[in-house]
């Protein structure tokens, strides 16, 4: 399982927590209860109450264990060669190097929700606004930041066929989020590269570049 972060400030939380645990069950267990410290019943009570907190952590950290070996990762349905693409992901008019084997990438701005082509013209590469997309295969974001489990959300890239709606390719990731006494200047969220090296490894490809290639 991958454990989430710990900080100095969430044992301190800890401490705290534990010291006011204590000392209540024993206030309840010596002058309400009448009974002796030495009761197997008291040491019981106060071990459930110091392991209570990680009680979410745990169960966090097996879901996310599990959504990650279930189905995170690159899983590739079909390879095609194309000439180029329409990417809904990222700015690719804008970053588009000369060396880009394909010869044409169509995308969208978030900014101002403008279409743009950048395509290869002999040993010149141009960029031009378009009113909407025309690549047959698209590059996109599915519906991202959606909760599965407490504190772990899904994200999801895929590769559609505009014409048929098969998608070609798909990248899979989960991504959890802190217990609820973790307490820092920020509180990251753990994506499974992190918790397994499998998915790390083809995580760092992206789908797009496995299911299209570029026409020879």
């Amino acid at each position: 399982m991958r454990f989430y972060y710990f900080s100095l400030f969430s044992w301190m939380v800890y401490a705290v927590y534990g010291l006011i645990a204590i000392a209540l069950i024993s206030l309840l267990w010596t002058k309400l209860l009448k009974l002796k410290l030495r009761n197997p019943g008291y040491w019981i009570l106060t071990a459930v109450a110091l392991v209570a907190p990680w009680s979410e952590e745990l169960w966090i950290s097996y879901n996310f264990d599990q959504l990650c070996r279930k189905d995170a990762g690159i899983v590739i349905n079909k390879t095609i060669e194309v000439d180029g693409f329409y990417d809904d992901t990222t700015h690719w008019w804008r970053q588009l190097k000369e060396s880009s084997k394909y010869t044409f990438v169509e995308s969208r701005d978030s900014a101002d929700g403008t279409y743009w082509r950048v395509e290869r013209d002999g040993d010149q590469v141009r960029h031009f606004r378009i009113e909407k997309p025309t690549a047959r295969y698209q590059y996109k974001r599915g519906d991202n930041h959606t909760p599965v489990a407490h504190e772990i959300k899904r994200f999801e890239n895929t590769v559609v066929d505009s014409q048929t709606g098969d998608v070609l390719g798909r990248y899979t990731n989960y991504r959890r989020g802190p217990y609820w006494f973790f307490i820092s200047l920020g509180a990251p969220t753990i994506p499974c590269e992190e918790a397994e090296a499998g998915v790390r490894k083809h995580g760092t490809l992206s789908v797009f570049a496995l299911t299209l290639k570029p026409s020879k």
